[in-house]
């Protein structure tokens, strides 16, 4: 795994344009309170009552840091280009809380989610160096006893603790990550049992559907 100083892309184009996304988006970054643009995919399930963030949030457990993806890079950015932050660098490795929307996906990773500070889609196989995913997104990663879990879109903020990792990593869905956040086998499993009933709605849903055509 590579540490990241400096946070370089393989594509030049995509950097430019999700820094200056970032930069116009600072102020919700920053902020964990409700963020008003739209879901690109319909919501499909809603998430653990747990986990669903209103307009409080509780103070994090003991042990764990509250990380805004607002700190994650140094502002303004300089010529330099992106930069984390010593905050960020300091919590690689630690217990840490992130507050964010789930980016929605047409097929789901089994294992896997993306957080983002904002409403975005990830692109299919051919559209994965031109999606919305901004650099500061945080892909998650469950336990290793729900590996094969696939999740729906879960809609709205969601709360994640879990284990900081910072480094370039290629990840299942075809994307590169530089950020990862290692859920504990209890929230893996709030996100499992919530997929399970899901699941288990989806034939009602589609009879139903049938019906009404």
């Amino acid at each position: 795994m590579k540490s990241l100083t400096m946070l370089t892309l393989p594509c030049a184009a995509r950097l430019l344009l999700a820094a200056i996304r970032t930069t116009v988006c600072a102020t919700a970054c920053i902020a964990i309170g409700p963020i008003t643009a739209a879901h690109a995919e319909p919501i499909t399930a809603t998430p653990p009552t747990a986990l669903r963030v209103s307009r409080t949030l509780a103070p994090a457990p003991k042990g764990v840091v509250d990380l805004k993806f607002g700190d994650m890079f140094k502002r303004p950015v300089g010529p330099a280009g992106l930069e984390l932050t010593e905050q960020l660098r300091a919590l690689a490795g630690q217990r840490v809380r992130v507050v964010g929307h789930m980016a929605t996906a047409e097929e789901a990773t089994p294992g896997l989610l993306v957080l983002s500070p904002l409403p975005v889609s990830l692109g299919d196989e051919d559209e994965k160096l031109v999606d919305d995913l901004p650099p500061n997104a945080i892909f998650v990663h469950l336990s290793a006893a729900h590996q094969r879990v696939a999740l729906p879109n879960f809609g709205g903020l969601l709360q994640l603790t879990g284990t900081l990792e910072i480094g370039q990593q290629e990840e299942a869905d075809g994307h590169t990550s530089h950020f990862r956040l290692r859920l504990d086998d209890a929230t893996s499993r709030l996100l499992a049992r919530a997929a399970a009933r899901v699941a288990a709605r989806a034939p009602q849903r589609l009879a139903s559907s049938a019906h009404t055509h």
